[in-house]
């Protein structure tokens, strides 16, 4: 139904002069004005002359004249939700800016600009009606039928509007009018407040800020960031600081890659809390916690794997065979997501290291158990109405010493097949990949399980393997080459080959880089230390060379560090990291996750598209 929306000052001639506007058809002509003009004039000519046409006229409440800016500004709010409220279609929208004072035409030609209308356009009347002696236009309805018949009423198109994308699918209900009184058919309206002004300027704010970062746009990690002030980039572009920056870094949306599910809870209340939650309590060594080293979690000197390893050994195996340690810990973990504000994790396990023959819980059982627990925490959050934080499933591979660990492999390699197709929905825990861990040296080097893995990649599922951590750079070749990983899993001995590095950019392949626990199992120099000792921690000589890299905790309790932490901490092993080089390694990891692109889209609108500004 096309529909006129019409400003009105002093001369109500100005409306039935506009519904005349050709090939309008108008079924409804809606008139905003102020408390003084007389709409006698308009009323008769639609009683008489246009009996079907819908007739609105509404005033502002309280407005006489302008008199001040804030005359205007309050005029102008109510502008914008008295064309709002009417719902019309800017298809079917007309808006004509002939009547009133100037700044009412100017407010009709912004309105008109920014929520978009089918045709705006004026209406000049000539000269045409004799009256006291000198030539008027029409004033009365005769007159304007009369002029309107012999073309003295003449209509200068300035053409249509689209409107602003940013307001295409605005909510009237949003910005509400308020009708104070009414007589008849005439309704006064005011708005309490101008918060769609307010919402104008904003987005005015943002797209000049636009333009202005528009040669750095492609050099952003998130596009959002283009729309914040040259102040503002500038400090993004300063250092990290450990300290002053926390606040900052928590507030961040992050994604974990690389965290091991055994590897929380370790220690402490949160060991408690899961050993407490047993359903067999008496089945369940005793094992205390071990000792962390002196001065950890930054030991003045690293230590051994196989010692890193056995501070997790009062969880892990030792507790996650029973069913109700194993629920609390997946709790425990999901609570410890939503804290650090990561929205998507991707969490590794060994489900065959938890089943017990004795309790006849197969390793299905087990995974069953893991994926269902992180589901129904998902659907919680979904229930209450927050995004809560979007968990899939890594199943590990371990490599040994020594022994036929290579049964286990496979075990859990066909298990993660089966999951993988049991599992479909994209919005679900799903288990998205197989990450080969474990002992690291020459003789374990990917390209000896190339057969194992052979079935997983025509089935579809990522891959991710542990290589160079403990094993030289010929291990990332091996994963790379013979497994096509698709991530790589702290690929600390990266940087001893240029063309390793330039092959691993080239491909986009991701390398998981866990700041604290690379620091207590290798040692690198500290902001503090004496470089001449200890070797660079290479992320930022990664970053710079164009890998994607992103920063994980790997054993969240083992390596008493969180996802905060980790990051904080890349300022101290890499000094000139900037906050921006921070946002980029979300951005990598965002895109190297192993989530369908629906998901991806899904935590980009949610979470990516609004950063926390400083």
């Amino acid at each position: 139904m096309n529909s006129l929306f019409v400003s009105l000052g002093t001369s109500p001639a100005i409306v039935p002069e506009a519904f005349f506007f050709p090939n309008g058809n108008f079924q409804a002509v809606h008139v905003l004005t102020t408390e003084k003009p007389d709409v006698k004039l308009i009323q008769d000519f639609f009683r008489i002359h246009a009996p079907d046409v819908e007739l609105t006229i509404a005033r502002v409440d309280g407005f006489q004249d302008f008199t001040s800016e804030e005359d205007h500004f309050h005029f102008e709010e109510v502008l914008y939700r008295w064309i709002l409220h009417w719902r019309v279609p800017v298809e079917h929208r007309f808006v004509c800016l002939t009547g009133g004072f100037k700044t009412m035409s100017a407010a009709m030609q912004k309105a008109a600009a920014v929520l978009g209308a089918r045709e705006v356009f004026h209406v000049l009347a000539d000269p045409c009606c004799a009256r006291n002696g000198r030539a008027g236009p029409p004033e009365t309805i005769e007159e304007i039928l009369q002029a309107h018949t012999q073309g003295h009423l003449r209509f200068i198109r300035l053409g249509p509007e689209s409107g602003w994308p940013q307001l295409a699918q605005m909510d009237p209900d949003r910005y509400p009018l308020v009708e104070t009184r009414k007589e008849g058919k005439i309704v006064w309206v005011q708005a309490l407040t101008h918060e769609f002004r307010t919402h104008l300027r904003e987005i005015v704010e943002r797209s000049h800020r636009i333009a202005g970062a528009w040669d750095e746009i492609s050099d952003l990690p998130f596009p959002i960031l283009a729309t914040w002030s040259r102040q503002q980039l500038d400090w993004l572009n300063q250092p990290l600081n450990p300290d002053r920056d926390r606040r900052w870094v928590a507030k961040l949306p992050k994604i974990e890659l690389h965290c091991h599910l055994g590897g929380f809870a370790t220690h402490g209340e949160l060991l408690e809390q899961v050993r407490m939650a047993a359903q067999e309590p008496s089945r369940l060594p005793r094992i205390e916690a071990p000792t962390f080293p002196p001065d950890w979690p930054l030991p003045a000197q690293p230590i051994a794997l196989t010692e890193y390893q056995k501070l997790g050994d009062a969880n892990g195996t030792t507790l996650l065979k029973d069913p109700g340690c194993l629920r609390k810990q997946c709790e425990l973990l999901y609570q410890h997501f939503l804290d650090q504000n990561i929205v998507y994790a991707e969490v590794r396990c060994s489900p065959a290291n938890y089943a017990d023959p004795k309790r006849k819980r197969s390793p299905w059982d087990v995974l069953c158990d893991i994926r269902n627990h992180f589901q129904q925490l998902m659907d919680a959050e979904k229930s209450a109405g927050r995004t809560g934080c979007h968990v899939n499933l890594i199943l590990i591979g371990t490599r040994k010493e020594r022994g036929d660990y290579r049964a286990s492999i496979a075990r859990h390699l066909s298990l993660a097949v089966v999951a993988s197709e049991h599992w479909t929905e994209e919005g679900s825990c799903r288990v998205v990949g197989v990450d080969l861990a474990g002992y690291e040296d020459p003789s374990t080097r990917p390209h000896y399980f190339r057969d194992e893995f052979t079935a997983v990649l025509r089935c579809g599922l990522a891959i991710t393997v542990h290589a160079g951590e403990n094993d030289d750079a010929e291990a990332i070749w091996r994963a790379v080459f013979d497994l096509n990983a698709r991530r790589i899993g702290h690929a600390l001995s990266l940087a001893q080959s240029d063309e390793l590095i330039r092959s691993v950019a080239d491909r986009g392949i991701a390398v998981e880089m866990c700041p604290y626990a690379n620091y207590q199992l290798k040692g690198f120099a500290l902001d503090s230390a004496d470089s001449t000792s200890r070797s660079p921690y290479p992320l930022l000589d990664y970053l710079e060379k164009g890998v994607r890299v992103t920063v994980n905790t790997d054993n969240i309790g083992i390596s008493a560090a969180t996802l905060t932490d980790n990051l904080l901490f890349t300022a101290r092993l890499c000094p000139r990291i900037r906050r921006l080089d921070l946002l980029h390694l979300q951005r990598h990891a965002l895109d190297a996750a192993f989530c369908p692109p629906s998901v991806r889209r899904d935590l980009y609108r949610r979470h990516f598209n609004q950063i926390p500004s400083p």
